[in-house]
């Protein structure tokens, strides 16, 4: 029992609700060619974790047997690595889970400047493919584009084409939003220094540009003072590195009339962040519950170790009373989704904007290692918040939906964040007592 009690806290930090950190190496990485040995032995591994260790044992309605008889000679015929990877990718893709996948070892072991992100978002607005934003310092806002613009060419092919082949390729996901973020994904994330033509629509004179894509940079925190009086905190996904650049930025706002917490294009991360930040928001107890196949406990070092999670929100020395309204779109998802359904379940936040991914399984650290250097990442657990209520496949919906729109864009508005202003601007009852963190009494207490 006391080596359980050791080893519990480097255990438990590998339990991840989202996407995990791919490893990195000082030097490139350079993956090494596959035996047919390797290649057998990776499939085999894959089938099988899936076939009896993923969390819905009648896999999502799913004839696993027969997804792995029609793949098996796809993939050991592969013309190239490349190739063998991305089909097991297809074949976990079936189950149409957005968290289960297999990565290539170059996904896995790249470093950061083998990785690009063109930083542009699109969404589906009146039919047609249009610029919802540009993350700041990219090549393309450097180049003219701007959200509200109209994207109708990409590599010479009709963007509207290129999406809709693109979408048949991408592996299935939970839903029709989380396909879209693949493709997105897809769109943004191609290799180190290739070229990327786009033609744009801009109300005026076509934009036509060429993106060469630039090494993937480092996600971080915005916490701003807004002119209003509130506070305005946004932040790319539940890293653990930035636990201590958020409890900062927390007390920094928390003497604000009310805080927007911007939660949209968040991935997810670390299920123990969201925990302590929940921490921060509300009164310690249970946000959910978790649910494993079988009900088996997850277990680690070799079955010594009891590791499966539980969704207790853990007390804070300080507590944020202040107003609060989260903004989601499609791009939120998991951990994302479970902070921000926690809160809207439990009366502490309007939420603002459109209906999240419907991405809330739990995948464990950063996976199992497979034959070759490439890596398999399954569901283990279901997370539902509340009574019961399930995030998964269908996603957080907005107390006030916020669609975007093309006109908005253009003008450089940001609709729901507008809404989201005026609604904490309108919360009469604001008092002093509440716009500064509440100390708690012991940890174990309540305020």
């Amino acid at each position: 029992m006391k080596l359980a009690r050791l080893l519990a806290p480097i255990a438990l930090a590998t339990l991840l609700a989202g996407c995990a950190t791919p490893a990195q190496q000082r030097a490139p990485y350079v993956p090494t060619t596959l035996s047919a040995a390797d290649r057998q032995a990776a499939f085999d591994q894959v089938w099988k974790t899936i076939a009896e260790d993923y969390v819905d044992g009648n896999h999502n309605g799913v004839d696993w047997k027969s997804v792995g008889e029609r793949y098996r000679p796809r993939a050991l015929a592969a013309k190239d690595d490349e190739a063998f990877w991305r089909e097991l990718n297809l074949m976990v893709g079936e189950m149409k889970d957005a968290h289960t996948s297999v990565r290539s070892p170059l996904e896995v072991n790249g470093k950061a400047t083998q990785r690009g992100w063109h930083g542009l978002t699109l969404a589906r607005v009146d039919g047609q493919l249009i610029v919802k934003g540009v993350a700041a310092n990219s090549q393309a806002q450097l180049l003219g584009v701007r959200p509200g613009m109209k994207l109708v060419q990409i590599d010479g092919e009709a963007a509207e084409a290129w999406w809709q082949r693109t979408a048949t390729e991408v592996r299935g996901s939970s839903t029709e939003k989380s396909n879209f973020s693949l493709v997105q994904q897809a769109f943004n994330a191609r290799p180190v220094d290739s070229l990327m033509r786009l033609r744009f629509e801009t109300g005026g004179a076509p934009l036509e540009l060429t993106l060469r894509q630039d090494p993937l940079q480092p996600f971080g925190i915005r916490a701003h003072w807004l002119d209003s009086g509130l506070g305005y905190l946004r932040f790319a996904g539940f890293n653990p590195g930035l636990e201590q650049g958020l409890e900062t930025s927390l007390v920094r706002l928390a003497g604000s009339k009310g805080l927007v917490l911007d939660l949209r294009e968040n991935g997810g991360g670390s299920l123990k962040l969201t925990l302590q930040l929940l921490g921060w928001l509300l009164p310690p107890g249970k946000a959910g519950e978790v649910f494993t196949r079988d009900n088996r406990r997850l277990s680690a070092l070799f079955g010594l170790l009891d590791v499966t999670p539980t969704l207790e929100i853990k007390p804070q020395e300080k507590r944020l009373g202040v107003p609060l309204a989260v903004l989601i779109d499609e791009r939120s998802a998991s951990a994302a989704e479970l902070m921000a359904g926690v809160l809207q379940d439990q009366g502490r936040a309007r939420v603002f904007g459109e209906a999240s991914c419907g991405c809330l399984l739990m995948v464990r650290g950063p996976g199992q290692s497979l034959p070759g250097g490439g890596r398999l990442v399954f569901s283990e657990a279901d997370m539902r918040i509340g009574k019961g209520k399930r995030i998964e496949g269908i996603g957080v919906q907005p107390d006030e939906p916020v669609l975007p729109a093309t006109a908005a864009l253009l003008a450089g508005r940001d609709l729901a964040l507008e809404a989201a202003q005026a609604w904490l601007l309108k919360q009469a009852d604001i008092t002093s007592t509440n716009t500064a963190p509440t100390n708690i009494t012991s940890k174990a207490g309540q305020p």
